[in-house]
């Protein structure tokens, strides 16, 4: 891998949990173009943008990451004109697709496509050399397994240190942070178990602090006997967390001591309570499901908290993106 002199943030990419189980597993790897660049057209770039993000979905990865980006510089080796009438544009375009890991400051893989396209305008012709690029050619897969292999070897080259940091982390309670950087190691890596118990031990210490808070505040107002602001914050308590028998303990006395018209109030949040309370009790029954649901939930505590919300992600990720196109321009095509 090819040393980066330059130092790169890492991109605090928003993690969406995905709908099929089957990409829970992949590899994640977030494409991204710049669209500053007057390289090419702007639909050029949009065709670009399609052509990267089919690259990793075709080939088998997730599409958000916040340590391994992909992205491409276009450059437009020539454009003729045919002789006919009306004539018709030719342009020769060359697009280097390279993937980087943004923490450690390395290029992981570079391809590099030579296209050719024809239109009726050289903006067309360009974004027909473009839409040449074949994301599932036997080259396309090759280049794209070797990115793979890569990233795991990073990952298991890692780990011990990926581990000793998240427990850092979790031991000043930063546990977020901690689901965060255990949230970049895929499921495909064979050390994995370790990680997701880890995952599930972190995340469960998180809720219960959470948990302790809202108990505390919620015995306050109980002594105040303002049940119905207690009854509303003893709601909220995750019904994963180890203090969930004392919250529903508590549920259960404030309930007893209301009045019925203080509970037909709070009818609605006692539902949602219940529902949630048989939903996780079910999920109990199997432990590997729960396990499942603990590993999706702290992605998204990470994600949620650690990036500061989806706005700020994106806008994060496409400042990043930014940089790395462009100190690309600058170093790397001479």
């Amino acid at each position: 891998m090819k040393r980066l002199p330059f130092i790169l943030i890492s991109i605090l990419a928003l993690s969406q949990a995905a709908s099929a189980q089957d990409l829970e597993g992949r590899i994640a790897l977030t494409p991204y173009v710049d669209y500053s660049l007057d390289r090419i057209p702007q639909t050029a770039s949009s065709s670009l943008e399609r052509k990267l993000v089919s690259m990793t979905t075709a080939n088998g990865f997730a599409s958000v990451s916040g340590e391994f980006i992909i992205t491409a510089v276009p450059s437009v080796i020539n454009t003729s004109s045919t002789p006919t009438a009306p004539p018709q544009f030719v342009s020769e375009v060359e697009v280097a697709v390279y993937v980087l890991n943004v923490p450690e400051q390395v290029i992981v893989d570079q391809k590099v496509y030579s296209c050719k396209g024809v239109g009726a305008s050289e903006q067309k012709s360009i974004v027909g050399a473009v839409n040449q690029i074949n994301v599932r050619s036997t080259d396309t897969r090759r280049f794209m397994e070797n990115v793979r292999t890569k990233i795991l070897d990073y990952y298991a080259d890692r780990l011990p240190a990926i581990i000793s940091k998240a427990q850092s982390l979790a031991s000043m309670t930063r546990y977020e942070e901690a689901l965060y950087v255990l949230s970049a190691v895929p499921e495909s890596l064979v050390e994995y178990p370790q990680v997701a118990d880890l995952m599930v031990d972190i995340y469960t210490r998180c809720i219960d602090r959470d948990a302790k808070k809202i108990i505390a505040d919620a015995k306050v107002k109980t002594a105040q006997e303002d049940y119905a602001a207690a009854m509303k914050e003893l709601v909220k308590v995750d019904p994963n967390s180890t203090l969930f028998g004392q919250a529903d303990a508590m549920i259960s006395d404030i309930k007893a001591r209301m009045d019925a018209q203080k509970q037909a109030e709070l009818q609605r949040e006692l539902e949602l309570y219940e529902q949630e309370k048989k939903q996780a009790q079910q999920e109990y029954e199997d432990n590997m499901e729960l396990q499942k649901m603990k590993i999706k939930a702290s992605r998204e505590l990470a994600a949620k908290v650690v990036s500061g919300g989806e706005g700020d992600a994106a806008a994060a990720a496409e400042e990043k993106g930014k940089e790395v196109v462009k100190w690309l321009l600058g170093n790397l095509i001479q």
